[in-house]
């Protein structure tokens, strides 16, 4: 699964959950507007010998303070949402069948590698499904095209939840599904905002 696929995959959730969530949070500010005229009007009984200016003054902070706290929450629940369709899409990433999981690394590895004899790094989730023969696997490819086909695997595990980094002497490339997702992240919010808030 390219990042491209992630992406589309990430707006098109978000976009489902987003209809869902809006709806919600627009009941939730109805009934905080809803309450806060209540509200008013009890004041307004209350000081009804007050003069008018000062019901107008009290009644503008009252309904200025209420929409400020439905804006807050929407806003709340608007990330939320957002942070819980990444979430779902990381998940589902790394809850891939083997094969699919297996394609999707070995096209970082080959994109990212610039030597041919890197060292490989992954994280104890991935310590039975990317192997050493996986590896090999690559090597194999890599040697058909006529480069070098040296990679190796580290025998030591990262805390990461998925994906790879690809080292050399003292440079390391990142390529772990938390970084990749972060940098999608990135990319899109401003685009999932947008369509959130229209």
């Amino acid at each position: 699964m390219a990042l491209k696929e992630i992406k589309e995959k990430i707006i098109a959730e978000a976009k489902e959950e987003a209809d869902k969530i809006i709806e919600e949070a627009n009941k939730k500010a109805q009934e905080i507007r809803e309450k806060t005229e209540k509200e008013i009007e009890n004041t307004r009984s209350k000081i009804l010998n007050q003069s008018q200016q000062e019901i107008s003054l009290k009644r503008g902070k009252i309904v200025t303070e209420a929409n400020l706290e439905a804006r807050k929450n929407i806003l709340s629940t608007k990330q939320e949402m957002v942070d819980k369709a990444f979430n779902q899409a990381l998940e589902k990433v790394t809850k891939l069948d083997l094969e699919s999981y297996l394609n999707f690394i070995k096209k970082i590895i080959l994109s990212n590698i610039e030597r041919g004899n890197e060292t490989i790094f992954v994280g104890a989730v991935d310590k039975d499904r990317i192997t050493p023969s996986f590896i090999e696997e690559i090597n194999e490819e890599l040697r058909i095209k006529g480069k070098r086909g040296e990679l190796t695997l580290s025998p030591t595990y990262l805390e990461i939840k998925g994906g790879v980094i690809i080292g050399t002497d003292n440079i390391r490339k990142n390529s772990s599904l938390e970084l990749m997702f972060r940098k999608a992240r990135e990319e899109l919010e401003v685009e999932i905002s947008q369509y959130l808030f229209a």
